[in-house]
């Protein structure tokens, strides 16, 4: 007889647990909670709640249009102002209270489903029992104006309140119907500007996620919006920034107009411009680091701004003209005690050397590139810029082993290209600086003391004088891929105060105005330089 061998019971006991576990009981069976019953949608209950076009679904769309009802039910209009857009295929954002909603038999997924908005499109909405009420969506595009556009959206849309703090968003080049490269990049933006800053139409910077060059300019990540508020022509800038580029001043910035339209918002005419940069591309010179601290490696590059705002986290006074010098770069998280003594003991020499006796010591020239100094001076002159004798926005650089230039040039849309037959900065001079803020101006006056100075003026003058004479087509040329942007933009922004004396003139004799001033100024220059 077999003896029957039993398990463990701690095995048997395991055992019949899992054997539990697999048989499920009808009765304990949990069954899914069906929620709440379904409301009936009535005829009565139909409504269109909101309705609205968002730029997180339609790649062109530089801000959310929010479509608004009209007292009349029925229709919902929309408006996209500033550029034109493609409207044939845009996604909707909608909130209804329907059964279900469709455009032309088509069944509408709100933030899915693409319509042709070119046409009104009309939406109904269905009650359970079949009925419906349509709701009529139409979406106006206008205030298109050539120009290609900057559309920035924000993240979350937050707006541009600070001179400080970078916000973050993404930024589409839109060349409309022009033929300018595009662009769609994550940038970070940011208010800018002195003066500027404080008009109702703002202006900004921009810097992208990654160097890039930007409608057929030079690739870089800083760029500015120039807004160009007080300045009724809007030209100012550009067409300083083109004589410039007639000489043989090392850089000066390139710019484009622009619409631009911020979070949706159409802001008017902006010039989309290089912003002063220590870069091969810009202000071509060595980028310093806090190891060069000696030799040949401590005399630069450096970027300096002379200033009367004087509000860089690193500057000096000069010790014969009392000059606000800002040390642009290095900047203040690269400069060394020493390289600020270096850079202020270079121009101290300069001015000494200018400065300290009856006449200039010739030996100045081998501090400064005079080449350069002349050129800065034809341009300054020609455009009558009067802020540079605060001074403002005076620009030099030194190289690693080279002499001081001047340049690059930079803010005439204030107090230029203004009648005048004198000069700015030949024959002016202060020399009483016990006024905090006073007027101080450059070292020409003492630079045309030296014949050698003068003779450099006169030569490159002629050699310019054929470029400079074409300007005037050149400021035709852009007035008219300009004048339906103007028009807009004074129809949005009002110009306050009289600092171009052509505040109060309609945009087109403001144009002819600036042309008759230029034309003036370089018959007036070319006698007076001819007697140097």
């Amino acid at each position: 007889m077999k003896t029957k061998i039993s398990p463990p019971l701690g095995l048997l006991l395991s055992g019949l647990l899992l054997m539990a576990s697999c048989i499920k009981s009808p009765s304990r069976e949990k069954t899914p909670d069906p929620g709440p019953a379904p409301e009936t949608v009535t005829y009565d209950d139909l409504a269109l709640k909101s309705l609205a076009i968002a730029p997180d679904a339609n790649e062109r769309i530089f801000g959310t249009v929010v479509f608004a009802p009209e007292a009349s039910a029925g229709r919902w209009n929309g408006r996209i102002s500033g550029y034109k857009a493609d409207r044939t295929q845009l996604v909707a954002e909608f909130d209804a209270v329907a059964a279900r909603v469709t455009v032309d038999d088509a069944e509408q997924q709100s933030g899915k489903t693409a319509n042709d908005f070119s046409k009104p499109v009309v939406y109904r909405l269905y009650a359970d029992d079949g009925q419906y009420k349509e709701f009529t969506a139409v979406l106006d595009n206008d205030g298109y104006t050539g120009c290609p556009v900057v559309g920035i959206v924000t993240d979350g849309q937050k707006g541009v309140t600070s001179r400080d703090v970078w916000i973050p968003g993404r930024m589409v080049i839109d060349r409309q119907e022009g033929e300018c490269d595009e662009l769609a990049a994550e940038i970070e933006i940011k208010g800018r500007g002195h003066n500027s800053w404080s008009r109702d139409k703002k202006p900004y910077a921009i810097k992208l996620a990654e160097k890039s060059p930007v409608m057929g300019m030079n690739k870089q990540k800083r760029w500015v919006l120039l807004a160009n508020a007080g300045d009724r022509t809007l030209l100012r800038n550009r067409v300083a920034y083109e004589i410039g580029r007639r000489t043989q001043l090392a850089w000066t910035p390139d710019s484009r107009f622009v619409e631009v339209v911020l979070n949706g918002k159409y802001l008017g005419s902006y010039q989309l411009c290089e912003q002063i940069r220590v870069d091969k591309n810009r202000v071509d010179i060595t980028e310093m680091t806090a190891q060069d601290i000696a030799g040949e490696a401590l005399t630069g590059g450096y970027l300096l701004e002379v200033d009367r705002y004087y509000d860089e986290p690193n500057k000096f006074r000069t010790k014969y003209r009392d000059l606000p010098v800002n040390i642009k770069k290095p900047d203040e998280k690269v400069l060394t005690a020493g390289q600020k003594t270096y850079i202020a003991d270079y121009i101290n020499k300069v001015e000494e050397l200018l400065c300290a006796g009856e006449q200039p010591d010739p030996a100045y020239r081998d501090y400064i590139d005079i080449d350069s100094f002349a050129d800065w001076w034809i341009v300054i002159e020609l455009c009558h810029n009067r802020d540079t004798r605060l001074p403002g926005s005076c620009y030099m650089y030194k190289e690693r082993g080279e002499k001081l230039c001047a340049g690059p040039l930079w803010d005439f849309d204030l107090m230029t290209f203004i009648p005048s037959t004198s000069f700015l900065l030949k024959e002016y001079e202060i020399t009483d600086f016990s006024k905090e803020g006073g007027d101080r101006s450059l070292w020409y006056k003492r630079l045309f003391a030296d014949p050698i100075f003068a003779a450099r003026v006169k030569e490159r003058w002629q050699a310019y004088k054929p470029a400079f004479e074409t300007i005037p087509a050149f400021i035709d040329a852009e007035a008219e891929k300009l004048e339906v942007s103007a028009g807009a933009n004074w129809d949005m922004w009002t110009l306050t105060g009289n600092f171009n004396r052509d505040e109060t003139l309609a945009w087109h004799d403001a144009v002819e105005l600036l042309k008759k001033n230029y034309s003036d100024r370089l018959a007036w220059m070319d006698g007076q330089v001819a007697k140097l």
